[in-house]
């Protein structure tokens, strides 16, 4: 049986690019057809200066396991409010995947280490 996946997209600009929605959920629905993952309809977050405290966190408190995102630069621009997000998902037991990327965290956060240093020489 497939565990089941939200779909966590942006309708605005983010990282300096702006990717049509339904490109993006061909990305996130390829990624999990990839992972043995069956994809639920994304919820769209309205990108303005890097927040993504609406869509996201709806996403996060559905009870889904698995959170893929379209790109890991939808993260939000805020450190503080990204290990909030790992921290829930740690305690949540939930994965976040990044389907461009072709990353997922588990909830022990193997990965958020190197996420951040990423995010940071990025930002």
């Amino acid at each position: 049986m497939q565990d089941l996946a939200r779909g966590y997209i942006a309708s605005g600009e983010f990282n300096g690019y702006r990717t049509p929605q339904h490109l993006q959920n061909q990305i996130i629905k390829l990624y999990c057809d990839e992972n043995d993952l069956k994809f639920v309809l994304s919820r769209a977050e309205y990108w303005i200066n890097g927040s993504a405290k609406c869509q996201l966190w709806a996403a996060l408190n559905e009870e889904f396991k698995h959170i893929v995102f379209f790109s890991l630069w939808q993260l939000p621009n805020d450190r503080t409010e990204r290990l909030r997000i790992y921290e829930h998902c740690a305690d949540n037991g939930i994965i976040l995947h990044f389907a461009t990327e072709r990353l997922r965290v588990t909830s022990d956060c193997d990965l958020c280490a190197d996420i951040e240093i990423l995010i940071q020489s990025n930002l």
